[in-house]
């Protein structure tokens, strides 16, 4: 175990050890189990919002209406006033 691993535990532990609050230890003792039994999956933490922006963006690529990245960054320096 390395020392920023030891820092964490120790830091984990005193914020478990300083909360009374029954709720708050349920949630950390069901996130840790969660975390135990799969993996984390960014995509689960998007807002629909972002989730939606994505797809999106996703089917205009798909659909060949995406730009590279040559043109978006011509167009920003343009409007940047750069070029």
């Amino acid at each position: 175990m390395n020392s920023k691993t030891s820092e964490l535990k120790e830091i984990l532990h005193q914020l478990v050890t300083n909360t009374n609050d029954e709720g708050i230890l349920s949630q950390v003792q069901a996130y840790f189990s969660a975390l135990q039994k799969k993996p984390i999956d960014w995509w689960d933490y998007l807002s629909e919002n972002d989730k939606s922006t994505i797809e999106l963006g996703l089917s205009q690529l798909e659909n060949n209406e995406g730009h590279s990245h040559e043109i978006i960054q011509s167009k920003v320096d343009h409007l940047l006033g750069r070029k």
